[in-house]
């Protein structure tokens, strides 16, 4: 008996294709009444909405060439061939499926087209010719899609969903970002913690959290998810689109100033980098503990100076030391120089103490001026950005300057990092 099952695929673009006819309801209808009038039975639709991703689309396609493969499907159902095929590697999938077995046909409804591996030249010819056609169309909608949302741009808009602390308002073609009352407050929140330097982004996350922010689950922000919003040139009233920050020309309300918005940014880079120090003690980084071999860190309680141990490996020594004290302990040590006067004790230990002081300067000093130099690279990736805004540059130059002083700032971390040891 012959096999007379078959699977039809169903597919449309857009939302303007959906309301002008081409609805999927619509497409399978008009499959199955082709079914029923030449004697085939239906086993599968595969669908593809217009708001499916281009993965998911293709996922579908791969799940339908599957299905058949496995269930013994001779025959392919589709309207036109736009809606099986919108790139050579899916025309290839289908056109190897034909060629594996000349009982297999594709029947394309609205076009009186049906291909099989048997089928004329002229017909084969028509069905190569519609696949580039359809290719084609969807290339051209990619570029209408990306014109539009340059043109978005150039018009102050974000072609996109609004990000925390606002909301999207409006009819297709004339929608608004305007701040959310119930959370924007969270934001500037967010901004003025972050920008104290008292919080670190797990802090201000669980501060956040206990003043009542909560994402739609009713749970903590990521720390990843935090990170992005103080990150995002939005809340000052800019916007950044792959990867370049364009005037928002003022049709969003911005949530926070450029000055604090600049001063998080820079918070953020520095965390990843060291502090420099204002106290320089005078037995820093020269005392071990004696149980662990750790080292000795040094603190200022009260205006006394303690040095402790800080536990980085095992160990159970537990309170502080006055600096005072390691002072005499140091001094008892010039007795077993029976010949050495008090004076000339004190000249010895001014000098071990003047030449560690040296060491610790040049190294602050170095800290200091690589510090410098790393927030003069950040005000040059701001220009540059200011720069490709104003199109004063191509995206070429743009994109290898910008690589460049990347390159120079990892560096310097690197030399940071290891300072800091």
């Amino acid at each position: 008996m012959k096999n007379n099952k078959c699977a039809s695929y169903c597919r449309v673009s857009s939302k303007e294709q959906e309301e002008t006819g081409y609805s999927l309801p619509s497409q399978e209808k008009l499959l199955v009444e082709y079914a029923n009038r030449k004697g085939f039975e239906v086993a599968k639709v595969f669908s593809v909405a217009e708001s499916a991703s281009g993965s998911k689309q293709r996922k579908i396609f791969a799940e339908m060439m599957d299905y058949v493969g496995k269930n013994n499907i001779q025959i392919l159902l589709c309207e036109k061939v736009d809606r099986l095929t919108r790139n050579l590697k899916e025309a290839v999938v289908a056109n190897d499926w034909l060629e594996a077995n000349e009982e297999r046909q594709i029947h394309f409804v609205k076009q009186n087209l049906v291909i099989h591996k048997n089928a004329k030249s002229d017909e084969k010819f028509r069905w190569d010719i519609e696949i580039v056609l359809a290719k084609k169309y969807i290339s051209n909608l990619s570029e209408e899609v990306k014109k539009g949302q340059k043109e978005k741009i150039a018009q102050g808009w974000l072609p996109a969903k609004s990000p925390l602390g606002y909301k999207t308002i409006g009819e297709k073609g004339h929608k608004i970002h305007v701040v959310d009352e119930e959370r924007s407050h969270f934001m500037k929140k967010a901004f003025e913690y972050y920008s104290t330097g008292n919080y670190s982004l797990i802090s201000l996350r669980e501060k956040l959290y206990e003043e009542g922010l909560r994402t739609r689950s009713g749970s903590k922000l990521s720390k990843s998810r935090l990170e992005d919003i103080l990150r995002d040139p939005f809340y000052k009233g800019s916007m950044r689109w792959n990867d370049i920050v364009y005037d928002g020309k003022g049709l969003h309300e911005p949530l926070v100033s450029k000055e604090l918005f600049d001063k998080v940014q820079f918070m953020l880079t520095r965390k990843q980098t060291p502090h420099y120090k204002r106290h320089i003690f005078q037995f820093s980084k020269m005392i071990e503990c004696g149980e662990c071999g750790g080292r000795i860190s040094a603190e200022i309680q009260k205006g006394i100076i303690y040095y402790s141990c800080k536990h980085n490996r095992p160990c159970t020594q537990k309170g502080m030391t006055l600096e005072g004290q390691i002072e005499s302990a140091l001094m008892n040590t010039f007795e077993i120089f029976g010949s050495v006067t008090e004076k000339e004790a004190d000249e010895v230990r001014e000098k071990i103490r003047a030449n560690h002081q040296l060491e610790i300067e040049y190294k602050e000093n170095t800290l200091k001026s690589l510090n410098t130099r790393y927030n003069g690279l950040q005000r040059q990736l701001d220009i540059l950005y200011d720069d490709r805004l104003a199109e004063k540059i191509t995206q070429k130059r743009w994109k290898l300057n910008f690589q460049s002083i990347q390159k120079l700032i990892m560096i310097i971390r690197q030399l940071l990092q290891r300072l800091s040891l």
